[in-house]
C-alpha cells in the first residue's frame, strides 16, 4: 500500500460538521475540482464519476466519525484505494488532511504522486473555501 498525503488545512467549522457533510457521498461533488469531474451519479452511500481524462472512480462510505471519514474504491480498476479525510479539533475550529492509500507498487506510486497530492489538496482547499 502507498500512501499520498495532502497538506493540513484548518476548517472554520467544527470536526462533527466537516463530517456530517463529508458522510453524504452527494455533498463530495461540491468540493472535487468541477472542471475535471464528469459522469457524475450517487445511490445512497456510494458515488462514481470520471476524471477526464484518467478513469472512472466509484467509491462507497465506509465510516465517518468526529475524527475521520473514509471511502473504499468500489473497483479493482484502475487499482484498490481508500480516500481518508482526518478531522482534528483546533480552538478556532477544525484542521483537516487528507490521504490516499493505494495497491500500487512503488514505480506506479513515483508516478502517481504529484497527481494525487494535488487532487488531495484542492479537497482541503474546497473545504477550507466552503467554511470560510
Amino acid at each position: 500500500m502507498t500512501t499520498f498525503n495532502s497538506d493540513s488545512y484548518p476548517i472554520s467549522a467544527t470536526p462533527n460538521e466537516i463530517s456530517t457533510f463529508l458522510a453524504q457521498p452527494a455533498n463530495l461533488r461540491e468540493i472535487l475540482p468541477q472542471d475535471r469531474i464528469e459522469n457524475w451519479k450517487v445511490d445512497g452511500d456510494q458515488c462514481s464519476f470520471k476524471i477526464k481524462g484518467l478513469a472512472d472512480i466509484a467509491l462507497k462510505l465506509e465510516s465517518a466519525d468526529d475524527y475521520k471519514v473514509t471511502y473504499v474504491s468500489t473497483s479493482e480498476k484502475p487499482f484498490a484505494f481508500k480516500l481518508i479525510v482526518d478531522l482534528n479539533t483546533k480552538d478556532d475550529g477544525a484542521a483537516i488532511s487528507a490521504k490516499f492509500d493505494a495497491d500500487v507498487n512503488s514505480f506506479m506510486g513515483m508516478m502517481l504522486k504529484s497527481p494525487l497530492t494535488n487532487f488531495l489538496n484542492s479537497l482541503g482547499e474546497a473545504l477550507n473555501r466552503k467554511y470560510s
